[in-house]
């Protein structure tokens, strides 16, 4: 006959053995799920974080622009009113004319100084040719001494942001003039002359600026400053496996279509191609027979965006 308190403590037992049971198999399946789900979670955040980030750094080192660049490049300019394509009856300055005439290029470089901005001065003097940079503001001490450089040898000295940060440019018209104010005052520290020429980061025509593009141009114009955008480029910021020959021809398929031609290229540390492109570039300009000069106040307007005398008229 069992013994009642040895069945009662073999149940009690048992019990306890099962609810020791389930509380480790709750506690395996809480550490798997935890397992699981928490570096699922983390990547997904990490993975966000990556694309915003990435986003920041293509806004403010400009690449979002190269995308703005080339949208904004032909089609803009062809929609501008006061550029004309050939054979249309006006007195207006034709950058399309193929007529028998001087056939002018005006080489341009943004975004610099950087490390390669010495190659593409010695380049441009060995061949005896000026041309014009749109600079933004560097203070580290490797780049300052480009920027008087860039005066003393005779070139063209052009505005193109402080930050080239385009959500802080943009961002209100306040923001706008404090960076071109800022920018001026910096330049004339370095170099003991205030550009009067900008380029918008951009291109006058890009489509993340939070103000009236009219609205820029009137502080510009009251400032004393003209705007370039241009009408041929090489499309060095738009990617980084462009070849020199790419980009060479890239820049002369637009060029033979013009007598004035503003080309649009970038100094920037992440291509030299387009260090070692000049100097085919130039050889096969002055080839063809084209006249190779810095922007000045003769060199005829290229602008995306006309400014609209109207609103002038408004404001006034």
């Amino acid at each position: 006959m069992s013994n009642p308190n040895n069945d009662y403590e073999q149940m009690n037992s048992e019990q306890l053995r099962r609810k020791r049971v389930d509380i480790y198999k709750s506690v395996i399946v809480w550490i798997f799920l935890a397992a699981t789900l928490i570096p699922i979670t983390i990547s997904l955040v990490l993975i966000a974080q990556v694309f915003r980030l990435e986003r920041k750094v293509r806004m403010i080192s400009g690449a979002e622009g190269a995308s703005l660049t080339v949208q904004s490049s032909s089609g803009a300019l062809m929609s501008n009113p006061d550029i004309i394509l050939d054979g249309a009856d006006s007195d207006k300055q034709s950058v399309y004319d193929t007529e028998e005439a001087t056939k002018r290029v005006y080489l341009t470089f943004d975004d610099g100084p950087s490390i390669y901005t010495g190659q593409i001065l010695d380049i441009l003097n060995e061949n005896d040719v000026k041309a014009t940079f749109f600079v933004i503001a560097k203070e580290d001490e490797r780049f300052l001494p480009y920027y008087k450089r860039i005066v003393d040898e005779g070139h063209t000295l052009g505005m193109h942001s402080y930050t080239h940060d385009y959500t802080q440019i943009y961002e209100s018209l306040e923001s706008f003039e404090q960076d071109v104010s800022q920018l001026s005052d910096f330049l004339y520290s370095q170099t003991g002359v205030r550009p009067d020429i900008y380029r918008f980061p951009g291109g006058s025509s890009n489509s993340v600026c939070n103000v009236p593009m009219n609205e820029c141009i009137a502080y510009l114009n009251e400032q004393g400053i003209v705007y370039y955008d241009w009408n041929a480029l090489n499309g060095d910021a738009v990617s980084e496996e462009l070849s020199v020959d790419q980009l060479v021809n890239n820049i002369m398929g637009s060029v033979r279509k013009n007598n004035t031609s503003i080309v649009l290229m970038h100094d920037m540390q992440s291509r030299h191609t387009t260090v070692e492109s000049l100097q085919p570039l130039i050889d096969t300009l002055k080839e063809e027979g084209y006249e190779i000069l810095p922007i000045d106040e003769e060199t005829p307007l290229i602008q995306h965006v006309p400014y609209n005398l109207e609103f002038e008229d408004a404001i006034d």
